[in-house]
Order: structure tokens, then sequence, then C-alpha cells
């Protein structure tokens, strides 16, 4: 088969389109994956940021926490020693009451008005041994939700780790991938371009 000047011009302009059309696309590809790497680091950093102010803050809160339960704990220590005194002094007064009643009927009235005052007290100070024990409850649950939510911002960042990793394996692989097809198509082009020099000056010197 006998092929005209035409018909190799446009073969020669169809592997240059092919070659231009190659190289534009992995060049595409790898920007986009570029892009993706950057944007996934962007979120790798932030989450990571996120992270560590959550870590600090359990910290703060934690410390905080530990300073109000021993505080807690040290008054109610302190109520219950005045509740064990106070506790013992009405035995006492309840007793004298009861051994000089009939003798000592206004001493029992005065010592029943105590009975009812200490009474109001250890009232009082069980009230607040109960509001003590709810709000170190309450400190508790809030350091085991922190906890949790600690544990999954790590799932998360391992997470996002991950396909940073994978994207930026397969940005080097596509990279690698371009270097070696511009290797190849370039003395292509060369080869084109001085034979297509040779055909304009043939054309010239006719």
């Amino acid at each position: 088969m006998e092929f005209s000047f035409a018909t190799i011009s446009f073969i020669d302009i169809s592997v240059l389109s092919i070659c231009m059309i190659t190289v534009w696309w992995l060049k595409k590809q790898v920007d986009r994956y570029k892009v993706q790497s950057e944007e996934a680091e962007q979120r790798y950093n932030t989450v990571v940021e996120q992270h560590n102010a959550l870590v600090q803050e359990f910290r703060t809160f934690q410390s905080t926490a530990d300073r109000r339960y021993n505080t807690l704990q040290e008054e109610h220590s302190t109520l219950q020693e005045e509740h064990n005194i106070l506790q013992q002094a009405f035995s006492t007064f309840q007793s004298a009451a009861d051994q000089h009643y009939n003798t000592l009927q206004k001493a029992h009235i005065t010592l029943e008005e105590e009975h009812i005052a200490l009474q109001e007290a250890h009232n009082t100070l069980q009230e607040k041994h109960n509001i003590g024990q709810r709000e170190q409850e309450i400190l508790k649950h809030e350091q085991e939700t922190l906890k949790e939510e600690n544990a999954n911002l790590r799932a998360g960042i391992d997470a996002i780790t991950r396909e940073h990793k994978a994207l930026q394996t397969a940005h080097d692989r596509l990279s690698g991938r371009h270097d070696e097809l511009v290797e190849r198509v370039m003395p292509v082009f060369e080869i084109l371009a001085r034979e297509k020099l040779m055909e304009i000056n043939a054309r010239n010197e006719t």
C-alpha cells in the first residue's frame, strides 16, 4: 500500500496528538492526586490540632476534678468527724436527760431543744455529704465521656493517616509513570520534528 505525503503527515499528527493527550492526562492525574494529598494532609493537621486541644482540656479538667474530689473528700472527713462529735454529744445529753428526767425537768427541756438543733445540724451535714457524692459521680461520668471522645479522635487520626499514606503512594507512583512516559515520548517528538523540518526544507528547495 502506498502512502502519500498527506497520509504520512496525518499519521504523524495523530501520533503527536495521542502523545500530547497522554502526557496531559497523566499531568491532570498527578495534579489531582497532589491536591487530594494536600487536602488529606490539611485534614490530618486539623484533626491533630483538635486532638491536642482536647487532650489539654481533658488534662486540665482531670486536674480540676482531682482537686475538687480531694477537697470534697477532706470536707467529708471533717463533716464525718463533726457528725461523730455531735452524735456523741447528742448521746451524752440524751443519757443525762434520761438519768435526771424526774429531778431536772427543766434541764430535760433544754436538752431536748439542743437535741433538735443537733439533729438539724446532722441532717444538714448528711445533705452536704449526699451532694458531695452526687458531684463526685458527675465528675466521674464526665471523665469517662472525655476518655471516649479521646479514643474516637485517635481512631479518626489513624484512619486519616492511612488515607494520607495511600494517597502519597499513589502520587509517587503516578509521578514516576509521568517521568517515564515523558522520557519515552520526547525522543519521538524530536524525531518527528527533525523529519518535519527536513520535509519543509525539501519543499523550499523544490
